[in-house]
């Protein structure tokens, strides 16, 4: 036992300098194969999105890395997609911070916008608001007022999203944030003016929308009276966009996330978002069609 003892103090000193001596290299292949592996899932991601099919298996991607495989798949995009023109948040009644995405130039058209059906992969469609930063002021209001003082315009919208990912990936997964949230493109209606003689607080609070198949008969809608405040929701992806270091600018677009549950637009050949309460005048509408 004793022998035992002895003989084995000087192996195991070897083998721990012979550990230590390995450390270094050890961290740098490791950091060498989580490079790769962030890289490998963005390029199966920007395939998927790209070439317009559902991915068969799921990705396997960790909350750690979620960022990092949505930058690099930003990436990808930008040649085709254009440059940063403002963030996107997942949506729901989040009271942390959401999961954020990137909104790329080209990927934002206007009301009466036609719109392939097969430009997508299994378009879903949903009514959403957008603001628009009209200072840098954002980045440190710390209320509905500050929020509000700080934007420039409130734009009613509808976001589609693609189902690239297999098996239904949950809306505040991991793998959901590295897809960019499975943003395919914003349909935006005209830019209301966030002016101090309204009372838009109260305004956003109460607002509605209603989402009309080609027949006008409702497919989808969002009752007034958001669990979360508008103004809420754009300080929450605020702080979320500031943890990822990245602060807001004049002229940025947040999409607040979708207010209304999504609908399938394979069978459809129009869409129609009528938003309620937004403006004195009249209700404020998106159209789409689809072919």
């Amino acid at each position: 036992m004793i022998e035992f003892k002895r003989r084995s103090v000087p192996v195991l000193w070897i083998l721990c300098a012979c550990l230590v001596a390995q450390l270094p290299y050890m961290a740098a292949t490791s950091a060498v194969a989580g490079e790769t592996v962030i890289e490998e899932t963005a390029n199966r991601i920007f395939k998927a999105f790209s070439k317009n099919y559902r991915l068969e298996k799921t990705i396997d991607v960790s909350a750690a890395s979620a960022l990092a495989v949505q930058d690099f798949y930003i990436a990808l995009l930008r040649p085709t997609w254009g440059m940063d023109v403002g963030y996107a948040a997942a949506g729901g009644d989040e009271t942390a911070k959401p999961l954020t995405g990137i909104l790329l130039e080209n990927m934002f058209t206007g009301t009466r916008a036609i719109i392939d059906r097969s430009y997508g992969v299994r378009m879903q469609a949903s009514a959403e608001l957008l603001f628009r930063v009209g200072s840098d002021g954002l980045n440190v209001a710390s209320d509905r007022t500050q929020a509000l003082a700080a934007l420039d315009t409130v734009i009613p919208g509808v976001r589609l999203s693609d189902e690239i990912l297999a098996g239904n990936a949950p809306h505040d997964s991991a793998v959901f944030a590295a897809a960019n949230l499975q943003i395919r493109m914003c349909v935006l209606g005209g830019e209301l003016k966030l002016d101090s003689n309204t009372d838009w607080i109260g305004r956003l609070a109460r607002y509605s929308v209603v989402l009309y198949d080609e027949n006008k008969d409702p497919v989808s809608e969002f009752e007034n009276g958001a669990a979360t405040h508008p103004l809420d929701a754009v300080l929450q992806i605020r702080d979320a966009l500031l943890e990822r270091g990245i602060e807001l600018g004049k002229d940025d677009l947040l999409a607040i996330g979708p207010v209304t549950a999504g609908v399938s637009v394979g069978e459809l050949s129009r869409l129609r978002a009528v938003f309620d309460g937004l403006s004195d005048d009249e209700q404020v509408s998106v159209y789409m069609g689809f072919r």
